[in-house]
C-alpha cells in the first residue's frame, strides 16, 4: 500500500491543511510510477530464463524449478531400489543391512510422483482453466498430457506383450505371469483404463509399474473439473489455509493404511492418487504468493535436508521395532519436502538443480516404464544361465549395475521415442499447443542436444 502524505501532489496536501486521500488523476498518475517497475521485476524473476515461446498458450510465464525436475529422477530410482530389494539381500547382505530402512520404502517414491504431479500440473494449468469448464481448453489439456504419457507407455507396453506372450509360445514359466494375458486386457491397457475398474494392481499390467501410469491417466481426466474447485479454494483462502488444507488432504492416506494395514489395500491407489494428486495443486497455490518471499526462503533452504535427516533418523530408529505400514507416516514429510525445494534457492536445491539431474528428470518417466521389464530379464538370465545365478559374481555385477542400466535405457527410450513421438502428435493437434513438454525445462537449457522428430 502507498503511504500518502504531505509529499502527494493533490491539492489536499498544502501544508494549512491535513493530508487526504489524492484525487484520482493523481492517484493513477503516481501508482504507474511506482508500481510498474516492481511489476517487471517480479515478471522477470518469474520468467527465470524461460521465453515467452515456452510458456503454454494463454498462460502467463512460469517460473522453471529445476529442483523439481531433478528430484523426479530421485524418485524413479528409489522405486528401482524397492523393487530388486530382495536381490540386494541375497547379493549384498551386509550393504542391505545398512540401508534396508531406504530402500524397503523405495515405494513412496510413487507417492511422491503423484504429489509433484498434482503440484505441476496445477503450476501449468490452474489458473488458465480454473476460470470456467471450456471446451476447447479441456480438450487441449487432454491431448497434451497423452502425447506426453501415451507413446513411451505404449511402445513398453508392445513390448512385454512379445515378452510375456514368447513364454506362452514356447510353453516355458514366466517368472512373473500377469494375472490376464488377453486381448481384452490388451485393449484395456493400450486406453489406459486398466486400473479403473480394479481394485488393486497385483500382477494386473504387462508393465509391472504400469498400473501408475494408467492412475495418472484418472487424475488428468478429472483435472478439468479438479481445476474449477481448487482455483476457487486459493481465492477463499489464504496461504496458510491452503498449506494445512494440503497437509490434510494427504492425511486419508494414512489413516486407510494404518486402519487396513497395507499401502496395497482393496482401493488404496483411488484414495493415493485423489488425495496425493489434489494435495500437490493445493500446495501450488499455498506457495504461489510466498514462494518469493525472502523469509520463506530462508526457512525453505534448511527445512529440505532438515526433513530428509528427521525422516532417515526415525527410520532407522523404528526399523524392525514397528510394522512397515507405519512407513506411511513419510507421505506427508514427501508433500512438506516438495514445497520446501519449490521455495528453496540454495544448498540442497542447487544440487536437485543440477544439469545432470535436470535431465535425468526429463527422462525419469521413460526410466520408470523401464525399469520392470529390465528387471524380470534379470531375474529370468539368473534361473536359466549358470554363470548369472544367484551368489555368483556375474550375478553380484549385475544387480549392481540395474540401477544404471534403468537410467541409461531409460533415457534413450526418453531422447528417440518419448520426446520424438510427443512432439509428433503436439503436431497433430489443430490446436495450438507448445512444442515443448511445459512440465520440463528447456531441452537446450539443460545442456543436451534435443531430438529429432
Amino acid at each position: 500500500m502507498v503511504a500518502w502524505g504531505p509529499t502527494s501532489t493533490s491539492i489536499c496536501t498544502w501544508p494549512s491543511v491535513p493530508p487526504c486521500p489524492p484525487s484520482r488523476t493523481s492517484f493513477v498518475r503516481f501508482s504507474r510510477r511506482t508500481r510498474r517497475p516492481e511489476r517487471a521485476a517480479e515478471r522477470k524473476a518469474d520468467v527465470s530464463g524461460t521465453s515467452l515461446a515456452d510458456t503454454p498458450v494463454g498462460a502467463a510465464p512460469i517460473r522453471q524449478i529445476h529442483a523439481l525436475t531433478g528430484v523426479r529422477i530421485l524418485a524413479a530410482l528409489w522405486v528401482v531400489l524397492f523393487h530388486i530389494r530382495f536381490s540386494i539381500a541375497a547379493e549384498f547382505p551386509a550393504v542391505y543391512a545398512v540401508f534396508a530402512p531406504i530402500i524397503t520404502h523405495g515405494d513412496y517414491g510413487v507417492d511422491l510422483f503423484f504429489i509433484l504431479s498434482g503440484y505441476v500440473i496445477t503450476l501449468n494449468y490452474g489458473r488458465k482453466m480454473g476460470g470456467s469448464l471450456e471446451r476447447k481448453a479441456t480438450v487441449k489439456f487432454w491431448w497434451a498430457r497423452l502425447s506426453r504419457i501415451w507413446p513411451a507407455y505404449f511402445v513398453m507396453l508392445a513390448f512385454v506383450s512379445v515378452w510375456h506372450g514368447s513364454f506362452l509360445i514356447f510353453g516355458a514359466t514366466d517368472p512373473v505371469a500377469p494375472r490376464d494375458f488377453s486381448v481384452w486386457s490388451f485393449l484395456r491397457q493400450s486406453t489406459l483404463v486398466v486400473q479403473w475398474t480394479e481394485a488393486d494392481f497385483n500382477r494386473l499390467t504387462w508393465n509391472g509399474a504400469a498400473w501408475s501410469v494408467s492412475v495418472e491417466a484418472l487424475a488428468y481426466l478429472l483435472f478439468p473439473v479438479l481445476a474449477l474447485l481448487l482455483f476457487r479454494l486459493s481465492r477463499v483462502l489464504g496461504s496458510r489455509g491452503l498449506g494445512i488444507l494440503a497437509v490434510l488432504t494427504v492425511m486419508p492416506v494414512v489413516l486407510f493404511a494404518l486402519a487396513l494395514g497395507s499401502l496395497y489395500a482393496p482401493w488404496m491407489w483411488l484414495i493415493r492418487i485423489l488425495c496425493e494428486f489434489v494435495a500437490g495443486g493445493l500446495l501450488f497455490y499455498a506457495l504461489e504468493k510466498v514462494q518469493n518471499r525472502p523469509g520463506a526462503q530462508r526457512i525453505a533452504n534448511w527445512l529440505a535436508p532438515a526433513l530428509i535427516v528427521a525422516v532417515l533418523i526415525v527410520a532407522y530408529l523404528l526399523n524392525g521395532r514397528v510394522n512397515e505400514r507405519w512407513g506411511v507416516l513419510v507421505v506427508p514429510a514427501l508433500l512438506v519436502f516438495v514445497g520446501a525445494i519449490v521455495v528453496g534457492r540454495k544448498g540442497l536445491m542447487s544440487l536437485l538443480g543440477h544439469r545432470w539431474l535436470v535431465v535425468g528428470g526429463m527422462a525419469s518417466y521413460s526410466v520408470y516404464l523401464v525399469h520392470m521389464p529390465l528387471i524380470e530379464i534379470v531375474w529370468t538370465a539368473q534361473e536359466r544361465l549358470p554363470f548369472l545365478a544367484q551368489g555368483t559374481l556375474a550375478s553380484k555385477i549385475l544387480i549392481f549395475l540395474v540401477p544404471a542400466l534403468a537410467t541409461f535405457f531409460g533415457f534413450v527410450l526418453w531422447k528417440w521415442v518419448e520426446e520424438p513421438a510427443r512432439r509428433a502428435m503436439r503436431r497433430m493437434s489443430l490446436q495450438n499447443i507448445p512444442e515443448r513438454a511445459v512440465d520440463d525445462v528447456p531441452i537446450k537449457q539443460a545442456g543436451i542436444e534435443a531430438p529429432r522428430a
